[in-house]
């Protein structure tokens, strides 16, 4: 570099400093908000975050925060619901919910770019009853419900209950326990960690547990059974319901279960 260049690089990286201390003030979240001063044109920096203002969407940046490519912090962005699929991600389902080995939903190739955090939140959509049903739709009766007995949140083992009931032949219908188990883990086999939406901080449609993505791959394997009861074994609830003595004109199974991503 020449001693002309130098020095002109030097004069801007004091012009920047100085507009930055000069334009700035404390504000009520811990950054630097500017003060009109535009004696430094459109090279201002006022919250001395390394982002000119006019490229800036997130002025007052709290001070040493680790920003992204607008000027933000994570603290100052919001959750968004991205559709899917998101991130550039290929999805690739293979097994079935109600059969030995359950349904393995893989999620590769995702761009994270600059994203703080990637939430995969469960059962989210209010539209869609998320349950089981042996005797045709899922009422609300049928609906999932948490199980802290059957999970294990950190070593990514999430659970639901449920109860249905299935209609025989001669007219009986009979109560029945259904389960839904996921196991979540990231491209090295290595479970990732389920936690309510409280402590993830998301504000969801309707999901109340999700797993932060922390890598460009993951894996989910979910599992449907019905519990036996009379052994009380679990079986997949579509190898039950096949064993079942059920009518020809039998309305079947229903079940229901999904996801959405959230980033920010």
């Amino acid at each position: 570099m020449s001693s002309n260049s130098q020095i002109l690089r030097l004069a801007l990286l004091a012009t920047l400093g100085a507009c930055a201390n000069a334009s700035s003030s404390s504000s009520t979240d811990g950054g630097q908000q500017g003060s009109g001063d535009a004696s430094c044109g459109e090279i201002c920096d006022a919250d001395a975050d390394g982002v000119l203002d006019n490229l800036d969407k997130c002025p007052s940046t709290p001070s040493g925060s680790l920003i992204n490519m607008d000027g933000c912090a994570e603290s100052q962005l919001p959750w968004m619901l991205v559709p899917f699929p998101p991130f550039g991600l290929q999805w690739t389902p293979s097994g079935d919910l109600g059969r030995a080995g359950g349904l393995t939903w893989t999620y590769t190739g995702i761009q994270r770019e600059d994203l703080f955090r990637i939430v995969w939140m469960f059962c989210d959509d209010p539209a869609t009853p998320c349950g089981l049903s042996l005797d045709g739709p899922i009422d609300a009766l049928e609906t999932w419900h948490y199980s802290m007995s059957d999970s294990n949140l950190t070593n990514g083992r999430l659970a639901f209950t449920n109860s249905t009931h299935i209609v025989l032949d001669g007219g009986g219908n009979p109560t029945l326990a259904g389960r839904l188990t996921m196991n979540i883990v990231d491209s090295s086999e290595q479970p990732l960690t389920w936690a309510p939406v409280a402590t993830l901080g998301v504000s969801s449609q309707d999901g109340k547990h999700g797993a932060e993505i922390t890598g460009v791959a993951f894996k989910i394997t979910a599992l449907a059974e019905i519990q036996d009861p009379m052994t009380l074994a679990w079986t997949p609830y579509l190898d039950y319901y096949d064993a079942a003595q059920t009518p020809m004109a039998g309305t079947g199974a229903t079940v229901s279960f999904g996801g959405s991503f959230y980033a920010k």
